[in-house]
């Protein structure tokens, strides 16, 4: 081939190639989302649902819950409710007149008072709150601030007592 003859081939192939491109669009498209971390903590939860190593917080009156799995730190400032909960790092309880049934964890704050707990094993109890009554089945500590309150424990913890007519039975 002579050379004017290929460079005429390779123009016309180049511009068939520029006629066959897409013409450009203007739509922009959004990225596609991608799924963030699980909340860190569980507000609120209907009954049954999975704790899933997440933090749990209870805060309205009158519930009652039953949370599968093991939890993180566990807080309930409702009042007139029940809690049942497998396993926790630590409960802390600021309500009043609440029940929380667990099976293992490993430190208990008791700061409301009138409350109900029901436990397994927990390692250290704190019990700032009046008139609370705690069973327990083994436990390593007691220390008492409030008043009035009585610990039920199959174990002898060891017992500190900084408020008045609290007992470990």
């Amino acid at each position: 081939m002579k050379q004017p003859v290929l460079y005429t081939v390779l123009a016309i192939a180049l511009s068939l190639t520029a006629c066959n491109k897409p013409a450009p669009t203007t739509a922009t498209v959004a990225p596609a989302a991608t799924p963030g971390p699980a909340p860190s903590t569980l507000t609120d939860p209907g009954a049954g649902a999975l704790c899933g190593g997440r933090n749990l917080r209870i805060s309205h009156d009158n519930s009652s819950q039953v949370i599968d799995g093991e939890c993180g730190d566990v807080t309930v400032t409702a009042s007139n409710g029940s809690l049942n909960v497998s396993k926790a790092r630590s409960i802390t309880l600021e309500g009043r007149q609440f029940t929380v049934l667990n099976e293992q964890v490993d430190t208990v704050r008791v700061v409301g008072s009138d409350n109900v707990l029901n436990l397994t094993n927990a390692r250290r109890i704190d019990v700032s709150g009046n008139n609370n009554m705690i069973l327990v089945n083994e436990t390593a500590e007691v220390s008492f601030s409030g008043t009035g309150n009585t610990v039920n424990a199959s174990s002898e913890p060891r017992i500190e007592d900084n408020g008045t007519g609290n007992r470990v039975i």
